[in-house]
């Protein structure tokens, strides 16, 4: 995705690669994980075009490895559901096993 620094001095954003300083006006193509980029959005800082988050997802859509991290301090199984929906037979058990495999998923490209 592309991210551009709309504010009034340098930034630093974290991506998958690391740490990474934006000069102002100055932009990126990098990828930042969905907590990251929610982040960005919010300090208003960033301008960022062609993030997955950018595509509305119909209800009947499946879930990115990062939605589904994103349910893992709620209720455990149904944390386990959604993520059997992306790891299959090879969901673990344990949910910091599950975590990990959902954390190796997210990290893969497509």
């Amino acid at each position: 995705m592309k991210i551009t620094n709309a504010s009034q001095g340098p930034r630093g954003i974290h991506t998958v690669e690391g740490l990474r300083i934006i000069p102002v006006g100055g932009f990126i193509e990098a990828e930042v994980s969905a907590v990251e980029l929610k982040g960005a959005k919010e300090t208003g800082w960033f301008s960022i075009e062609g993030s997955k988050a950018d595509k509305p997802h119909e209800p009947g859509d499946a879930k990115t490895a990062a939605e589904v991290l994103a349910l893992a301090d709620g209720n455990f199984m149904a944390f386990k559901s959604a993520a059997s929906k992306l790891l299959g037979d090879k969901t673990p058990e344990k949910k910091a096993e599950i975590v990990a495999a959902l954390e190796d998923l997210a990290t893969k490209p497509e």
